[in-house]
């Protein structure tokens, strides 16, 4: 009897046991926050597909629907983790296990956009299937899915990267979950609707004014790569991509502009199939997508971003029509490089956190300089990495710079990655490697990384390793991670020996680059693939090595005497600076002709940063500097402005000085204008633009200023006598800006009200840029103002603070504003800028400064979540200005003052 008890009781258990489990209680609200996760989400959960169903109507303040997400678990839960940010949850159905189609909780936890599912039951490991139903505002500051009006009709659009998907939809929002998406949009019959993959069917809603699209399923995406589009596009049919060795299918390409543009994205679409062709044959991997989409956005906070399939661009950037001029094109091309090489670098091979961003944009920008030199040999495009090293290099020298490749804990934090550090210093880098160790090492090794890991995610430690299996080259892998896991950048001092009978040599040391009033403390050291030039005569001798002590020596085996003069940066293809003693530069400086151009611009650097680290002397610099300025290639020209334009800071602050240096630019720079004369070379006509801009703006040229001003009255619909000079969109920003500073208010009310009367995106984009170039302390209130009434739109209004901030007219009475309505100014501009705003400040130059800008932050910091690093390297630029100004200030002015015209020098100058 007790046996049989026993079964009976043993059996309602089991019974039990397979019913369902009891109902749990929610979470207390406290005690999410606490578990919540700060960066990545927990791992042992993964969606493994979504469904979305979205209706989207421009019109509307609202749109809505339903997201279903099938996850799987390793492990019994009680609900999980994901993202969604400003949602409106309606409701939310569980199924799968032990569960059927019941109600689950929503749990909004942290302001980053991090959420709570809590289960109505415990689940076993498995998959569940999540259905929410939602709606959310359109975004208002170009984040998420937003909307936008222009020339009265209404856009939305999704901004996904890097965290902002979860402004539009519920869903794991992080790279490494990649899955399979299949999408449905409800729109108006009118609109066009653009996701990731083509159009698979689509009904119309009778008496609805709707349609109801269905898109084909998508390879695996993480969701930043998500594109959604909506609105009366103008749809342009390209010509398609052929197939070819490596792919066989053929693949629509289509662009699509806001209505009445769609004729200036004829040439982008051109340029596609020669760009997507080099990268297949390069990489020996095909194409990954079904169709091709190139989206002119009418607004688009940045320049451009790699939706999979669906690239979606600032409609400035990617647009070439009537008024566009050759510095535009090039830029189009640029960024429609990068982009494309992005369908491999980050779409079809993902980094798995935002610590490896450099995976896809450092190699999406170094492919941009190599896909551009082959289709146009002469554009002189592998200078521009060069230049965009130059660029990397300001950044790196602070203390406060973040290496390539650096831990990131926190969402907040996570925007901060992109900067010129991944974009340049990555490039520079990979640049590097591949001049080092030869393309034909390199590259191959490229495309069996894209096999390895296609559809799924890589990390560095991934990469390094199959790019160490593939090139079998060990001190490739170990000089990638010295530069990519540390921060700053070295400094080779190089001492050239010669003695009597002996092979010549020189002597390296290397050491962390430091400038002047540099809180940098610590030694470091890399494995530096250097390469440097010794020449004699026609005699030009290149020699390596891997350096990876602090100090090395060079023999210069082909030369029996001393050599007339060395360049220790062979190409300018490494990620150094280097010092010489000041006999050294001088003979550089003579011999300046002779440098490969790429040489030459790196040689200006270096040249610049030993003035700034309390090293070479002004006279040599100037040298130098002024050797460059007489280069035929425009990239070096620039770098002999950046020269300039570093000292005018100093100059400026005496009136003699600033005359001086006027005077030296207008000396130095106008014979070089005048060289180019009327020529129809692109590279020429870009030179003859920069040029003009300086000397017009830094040279304060009047001759030039007055064609600028007359101009930019006659373009914005104001009176002028007889003829004046045709702009392109390479001078808008020059001549607007001028305009603005010599005709003040009437030019400010002229330009706004040509902004309802002239469709040309450039236009719109360089009337916000010309607004913060204003130098009138008097007219500031009336831009402040305006940039904050909404009429110039929420990029516009951080652009005109950030030029007026460094106005040095200007400058006070912004920062004393930007301090006074702080709060209220982060509301009014794009949702990813206000940990930006610290920079705004980088260039003050006293200690208050500091103080000032410490105070704003600790009492505001809240309201730019992720500002700590912005803030770091705004202090230390300010610390740095400062202690070159104590110890170099005076000798610019000096030197400068006694360049001016004797009507205006000191009488101690003559």
């Amino acid at each position: 009897m007790k046996r049989l008890s026993f079964l009976c009781f043993a059996l309602v258990l089991g019974v039990a046991a397979c019913g369902p489990t009891p109902r749990q209680k929610q979470p207390e609200l406290a005690d999410l926050y606490e578990r919540a996760p700060r960066g990545p989400l927990p791992g042992g959960v993964r969606p493994t597909g979504y469904d979305i169903d979205l209706t989207i109507d421009p019109s509307k303040a609202r749109f809505g629907g339903t997201v279903t997400i099938d996850v799987e678990f390793d492990q019994p839960a009680d609900g999980f983790w994901l993202h969604g940010q400003g949602l409106e949850i309606r409701s939310l159905r569980v199924s799968g296990g032990l569960l059927s189609d019941e109600k689950a909780t929503w749990r909004d936890v942290l302001n980053s956009g991090v959420a709570w599912i809590n289960f109505p039951r415990r689940v076993n490991p498995g998959s569940v299937r999540v259905a929410i139903d939602y709606t959310a505002p359109f975004d208002a500051n170009l984040a998420g899915l937003f909307k936008v009006e222009e020339q009265g009709e209404s856009y939305a659009l999704a901004k996904s990267e890097s965290i902002q998907a979860r402004r539009f939809m519920p869903g794991f929002d992080e790279p490494k979950f990649k899955a399979p998406f299949d999408t449905t949009l409800t729109v108006r019959v009118d609109d066009l609707a653009i996701a990731n993959t083509p159009v698979e069917r689509e009904e119309i809603l009778e008496d609805e004014g709707l349609k109801r699209i269905t898109f084909k399923q998508t390879r695996p995406l993480p969701t930043y790569l998500l594109s959604f589009a909506v609105g009366p596009f103008d749809e342009v049919d390209g010509p398609p991509l052929a197939p070819n060795a490596v792919r066989d299918v053929s693949i629509p390409l289509t662009g699509y502009t806001r209505a009445g543009k769609g004729n200036e994205i004829s040439y982008a679409l051109m340029m596609t199939e020669p760009m997507i062709a080099f990268f297949e044959r390069e990489l020996g991997v095909p194409y990954p997508y079904e169709k091709l989409d190139i989206i002119a956005a009418p607004q688009w906070l940045s320049g451009a971003t790699e939706l999979a399939a669906a690239i979606t661009y600032r409609e400035s950037r990617i647009l070439y029509g009537p008024s566009s001029g050759p510095a535009a094109r090039r830029a189009l091309l640029n960024i429609h490089s990068h982009e494309i090489a992005h369908m491999w670098f980050g779409d079809l091979v993902t980094p798995p956190w935002w610590d490896d961003l450099w995976l896809k944009e450092a190699f999406s920008s170094w492919a941009t300089g190599i896909v551009l030199s082959d289709l146009e040999p002469d554009g002189g495009y592998e200078l521009d990495s060069v230049a965009d090293s130059v660029d990397a290099m300001s950044l790196d020298s602070l203390a406060s710079a973040r290496a390539v490749r650096e831990p990131i804990t926190l969402n907040e934090d996570i925007r901060n990655a992109y900067d010129s550090i991944t974009y340049d210093k990555g490039l520079a880098v990979i640049a590097m490697v591949d001049s080092y160790f030869g393309a034909e090492t390199f590259r191959p090794a490229l495309g069996r990384y894209i096999e390895r890991f296609e559809d799924g995610v890589a990390d560095s430690p991934d990469f390094f390793e199959i790019i160490a299996q593939e090139t079998n080259e060990p001190d490739l892998t170990t000089a990638f991670r010295s530069f990519v896991e540390q921060s700053g950048l070295p400094v080779i001092d190089t001492r050239l020996q010669c003695r009597e009978d002996q092979t010549p040599e020189v002597s390296l040391s290397q050491s962390r680059y430091q400038p002047l009033g540099s809180p940098i403390e610590e030694s470091r050291r890399w494995t530096v693939p250097f390469c440097m030039i010794a020449a004699s005569g026609e005699t030009r001798e290149r020699v390596c090595t891997m350096m990876s002590d602090q100090q090395t020596t060079l023999s210069f085996d082909g030369f029996e005497t001393c050599p007339d003069w060395i360049m220790p940066n062979a190409a300018g293809a490494g990620y150094w600076r280097f010092t010489l003693p000041e006999a050294q530069w001088a003979l550089l400086a003579v011999n300046f002709a002779s440098l490969e151009p790429g040489e030459a611009m790196v040689a200006i650097d270096s040249a610049r940063a030993s003035f700034q680290a309390g090293g070479l002397s002004l006279p040599t610099l100037m040298a130098i500097t002024n050797a460059g300025a007489l280069h035929a290639e425009r990239q070096v020209v620039e770098e002999a402005v950046r020269t300039y334009s570093d000292l005018y800071r100093a100059a400026s602050g005496d009136e003699a000085a600033r005359t001086g240096i006027a005077a030296e630019i207008t000396r130095v720079f106008r014979p070089r204008l005048a060289a180019i004369g009327d020529s129809e070379l692109e590279r020429d006509q870009i030179i003859a633009s920069r040029l003009e801009a300086f000397l017009a703006r830094s040279g304060n040229d009047e001759e030039l200023r007055s064609e600028f001003a007359r101009a930019a009255n006659a373009y914005v619909g104001l009176p002028v006598r007889g003829e004046v000079r045709p702009l392109t969109s390479d001078d808008f920003s020059t001549a607007l800006a001028i305009g603005l500073q010599e005709g003040g208010e009437p030019f400010l009310e002229a330009m706004i009200v040509s902004l309802s009367e002239i469709d040309d995106p450039t236009f719109e984009q360089s009337v916000a840029y010309a607004i913060g170039q204003n130098n009138d302390p008097a007219l500031l209130p009336v831009i402040l103002d305006l940039s904050m009434s909404g009429k110039l739109g929420t990029r516009e209004t951080y652009s005109v603070m950030y030029g007026q901030m460094r106005q040095t007219e200007t400058q006070v009475g912004a920062w004393r504003w930007l301090q006074s309505n702080y709060p209220e100014f982060v509301t009014r501009i794009p949702g990813q800028r206000p940990r930006s705003t610290p920079r705004m400040a980088a260039e003050l130059c006293t200690p208050a400064a500091i103080s000032e800008l410490d105070a704003l932050f600790e009492e505001y910091g809240d309201l730019a979540p992720g500002y700590e690093r912005a803030l770091a390297e705004a202090r230390e630029s300010i610390q740095l200005c400062i202690a070159l100004e104590a110890e170099r200030g005076d000798e610019v002015r000096r030197y400068f003052a006694g360049l001016a015209p004797s009507e205006t020098a000191p009488a101690s100058s003559n």
